[in-house]
């Protein structure tokens, strides 16, 4: 397991000192397993929660201004809703309350409320530690559960059922009943999850985009050349770039050393790539294809870039992927790119994925849209005049407008779960099952049930060992359902998709079903 700390949350402080004469200071900062840390505004060096109350609260009553804010990144579908946020100490303690009370959750299925979390660093002698506690309220199957935060540095936040907070028998629509014994929210193998570099956008002002990747040096800070083209959002940042509009990396100067160097050889020693993205696209006609994200150096030399649309007749409401490798042009070519009408101008999670075996994937809010093979290695990857770049290539002519949120960049490819579980937390249910009138022989039994409930498909997937006698030669072994939601009366429906193993006069049977596709 890596002994880099996880970031469970970022976002600003600003701080509002009773006594007027002292001047105005905002902080950015990390909610890390490691503890709370904040970026000094001026030296950009990360302080502990308690150099914070020694440098700037110790001598002086001060509140927070309204604009300050948290995001966690168990909940970054919640981007364009930000969190409230205090800040209080105390002798030997640092706290850090984050709020949210009104109902939230990815697109249209706002499945939580009441968000209450206390984050508390304490100190004794030469050590601090970091415990969280507080709750969420879950909508599940139209039954609101309330959730206890847990936290351990292994494995960052999660919450968890008590039954002594809810009720234990929850009624399922068009499915039965469930007696639940353990449900938990979590945001799973994030250990192994630490970017090259990210960008969380938490900057108030100033022309500088800070890499807020841990341990990662030099941070590959962007500058933003002309400042007319972005204004600022709460924990984002709008672009209305011009032709010639620049955000980006260092150029190289003579006698120093690219600072996209530690990034080439990260993703050169694996020949891996993830490119990760939480966006809002202005609309759903720009082309070039438009640049999101790109390492290059002009428009036909680069080593990666993640962009919008195509050019000429093709669509312009999907993403566009180039990387290039010993078995593509320079320019990355073929690309990979997503089927039309992928992209829409609502926040959205990309992530572009490329394993070492060849596979490139595109995911969209969660579900991957296509994949590629695209073979070779990254030998061919450059550093010289290429940079670091959102919302324009190096050499102007493709800008990219509308909202950025997040970006990371890592140099190993995040598998399906991790993605999954980087859009939305997994919920993951056990209890026992009984079920309704509309399983036939089956309905009434008990059975043993894991339920795992994907927040981006709005899924419900049920695993039951289910070892039921019908008769004295035939019984059910197992059987695997999936329902998806339905935002009506009518609940829960069964997509189609199962499998089911029976045994009939001592002869094991194993049936599976899909939907049935489509015809155009």
């Amino acid at each position: 397991m890596s002994n880099t700390p996880i970031i469970m949350g970022t976002g600003r402080i600003e701080l509002d000192y009773f006594n007027s004469t002292i001047g105005q200071f905002t902080y950015r900062y990390q909610i890390r397993t490691d503890g709370i840390k904040f970026i000094h505004p001026k030296t950009q060096n990360l302080i502990s929660a308690f150099e914070l109350v020694e440098q700037q609260l110790a001598n002086e009553p001060f509140g927070l201004k309204q604009s300050s804010y948290a995001k966690l990144n168990l909940f970054l579908f919640s981007l364009e809703n930000y969190f409230s946020v205090d800040l209080i100490h105390e002798a030997d303690q640092v706290i850090l309350i984050v709020t949210h009370l009104d109902p939230f959750g990815p697109g249209i299925d706002p499945v939580f409320k009441d968000l209450s979390l206390t984050f508390v660093e304490s100190k004794s002698e030469d050590t601090t530690t970091l415990t969280v506690n507080g709750q969420v309220t879950l909508n599940l199957f139209n039954n609101e559960i309330i959730l206890q935060a847990k936290f351990s540095p292994d494995v960052g936040l999660q919450f968890n059922y008590e039954q002594a907070n809810n009720r234990g028998l929850l009624p399922l629509n068009n499915i039965g009943t469930l007696e639940l014994s353990r449900l938990s929210v979590s945001q799973p193998a994030l250990e192994t999850l630490s970017p090259q570099v990210l960008f969380t956008f938490d900057e108030d002002s100033g022309n500088t985009i800070f890499d807020g990747a841990i341990d990662m040096n030099p941070p590959i800070n962007l500058t933003i050349e002309d400042e007319s083209v972005v204004s600022r959002l709460t924990g984002g940042l709008t672009v209305n770039p011009k032709a010639s509009s620049l955000i980006a990396s260092a150029p190289i100067q003579k006698g120093t050393v690219n600072p996209i160097t530690r990034l080439v050889e990260a993703c050169q020693e694996t020949d891996e790539l993830t490119i990760e993205a939480w966006v809002k696209p202005a609309n759903t006609t720009q082309e070039g294809p438009a640049r999101i994200v790109t390492l290059s150096r002009n428009t036909s030399r680069r080593n990666f870039t993640l962009g919008q649309g195509m050019w000429g007749d093709s669509p312009s409401d999907v993403y566009d992927v180039r990387i290039q490798t010993s078995s593509t042009n320079s320019n990355g070519i073929p690309s990979t790119t997503t089927p039309a009408e992928t992209l829409t101008t609502e926040l959205t999670h990309v992530v572009v994925t490329r394993k070492n075996s060849g596979e490139v994937r595109i995911y969209v809010n969660g579900v991957q849209c296509i994949e590629q093979i695209v073979e070779g290695n990254f030998a061919k990857w450059e550093v010289g005049r290429y940079r670091l770049a959102l919302a324009n290539e190096l050499t102007g002519r493709r800008p990219w407008a509308g909202d950025y949120y997040y970006i990371a960049i890592y140099n190993q490819a995040l598998d399906e779960h991790q993605i999954a579980a980087k859009y939305a937390p997994e919920v993951t249910t056990e209890g026992t099952l009984t079920l309704g009138d509309g399983f036939g022989v089956m309905a009434n039994q008990r059975i043993k049930t894991r339920l795992d409930y994907h927040l981006g498909k709005g899924t419900l997937s049920a695993k039951m060992d289910t070892a039921v006698d019908i008769g004295s030669q035939f019984h059910f072994n197992s059987l695997n359902l999936e329902w998806r939601k339905s935002f009506d009366e009518l609940g829960w429906q069964l997509t189609g998709q199962g499998q089911v193993s029976l045994t009939i006069l001592g002869q094991v049977l194993d049936f599976s079903s899909r939907p049935e596709q489509k015809i155009e």
